[in-house]
């Protein structure tokens, strides 16, 4: 199983490349229409074209991507802990500090960044960027996974002993963050305890608790889930693909209710079950033979570095694209692919480089994991 959940892993890198990439040719559709239409550009006009729509499905296709790292993860945390269910300090220390070296090294270079285009932090604020991730925004995932670490050897017996119970006041706390966010969206009138809740930021564990507790859950337990998971997995896959298409609805139907012209993508309840049926789906087809395992499973062995150098790497490519070749900012979907996959071969060409001329490699890891 260890082998088939790295080759997801990898899978899962590959999902967040065309998720980031979507996003840019969101950027390129709404906030740079100028730069290719013109004085006659209309804010949004492009809302509801076939550009739009084939963008929305493949962020939809590829929204289980975060859960599926976090799942992943949790697995090789319950792994790590054996039949003991403890996992001792030593353990969690030794992963974390393989994240920070590589972390800090990206995180300068996305504040260069930023210095360059003149947003300047004081040094409190540089702090805090480092504590939360905010630098970009998609480095909080590195501050989360972080602190699951941190608090697996508390969660390890509990999802040992006590799996049913953790699972369901993971599925609640996730549940409560999910209604709240979508409460805010649709400026409903709730509790204050739920505009406390959707004031969580992504960098926060509770927000994503439940797939971390989730793998470890499986973990512990893999064989009683197999045994189920199996006998449901055509289910699973079915219900899986029925909720592509009712994603999509979901959220467009989110954002006309909400009243704004946009809303940036949040992870809907929705989401949360069409990441569970596709995680639990491809554990019940374990038996199946996987297409490109080697690829994929080496991808999925450098995650993590490529996760952080394809951030500033996609942001260099999609401003390149605006001052160099503005044209292709029209063609939204060939711009999103086009931007997805340079940022994904450069890290890996920068991966190699490093690992075959010996005075550096050894540095390996502090830029990479």
């Amino acid at each position: 199983m260890a082998k088939r959940l790295l080759y997801f892993n990898g899978l899962a890198i590959l999902g967040v490349m065309l998720f980031h990439g979507t996003g840019w040719g969101f950027v390129a559709m709404f906030s740079w229409a100028a730069r290719y239409q013109g004085a006659t550009a209309v804010p949004f006009s492009q809302m509801g074209s076939p550009a739009y729509y084939a963008l929305r499905a493949i962020e939809q296709l590829v929204a289980a991507t975060i859960p599926a790292f976090l799942f992943v993860s949790g697995y090789f945390a319950a792994f790590a802990a054996g039949r003991s269910g403890m996992i001792a300090w030593r353990v969690v220390w030794g992963r974390v500090k393989k994240f920070l070296p590589p972390y800090f090294f990206w995180g300068v270079i996305a504040l260069v960044m930023l210095a360059i285009q003149g947003i300047i932090f004081t040094p409190w604020r540089y702090l805090v960027s480092f504590l939360t991730g905010d630098m970009t925004p998609a480095y909080y995932y590195v501050p989360l996974i972080i602190q699951f670490y941190a608090i697996s050897p508390f969660l390890a017996p509990l999802a040992k002993h006590h799996w049913r119970l953790l699972l369901l006041a993971a599925v609640l706390v996730q549940l409560a963050v999910q209604v709240a966010q979508m409460g805010v969206i649709m400026r409903w009138d709730m509790p204050a305890v739920f505009g406390f809740i959707a004031a969580w930021p992504k960098w926060f564990f509770p927000v994503r608790i439940l797939w971390f507790v989730l793998g470890m859950v499986v973990g512990f337990h893999l064989s009683s889930f197999k045994e189920v998971l199996t006998r449901w997995r055509w289910a699973l896959l079915a219900l899986a693909l029925l909720l592509l298409p009712s994603g999509i609805l979901e959220w467009e139907w989110l954002l006309q209710q909400s009243g704004q012209p946009w809303v940036d993508h949040r992870e809907t309840v929705l989401d949360s079950v069409y990441a569970v049926a596709l995680i639990f789906a491809f554990l019940g087809f374990d038996q199946a033979r996987l297409p490109g395992v080697k690829l994929i499973s080496d991808l999925g062995s450098k995650a993590f570095g490529i996760y952080l150098a394809h951030i500033p790497v996609m942001e260099v490519v999609a401003r390149g694209t605006y001052h160099v070749t503005p044209g292709l900012l029209a063609y939204q979907l060939p711009f999103a692919v086009l931007v997805a996959l340079v940022s994904l071969v450069i890290p890996l060409l920068l991966m190699n480089f490093i690992d075959l001329l010996p005075p550096i490699r050894r540095y390996y890891n502090y830029v990479f994991g």
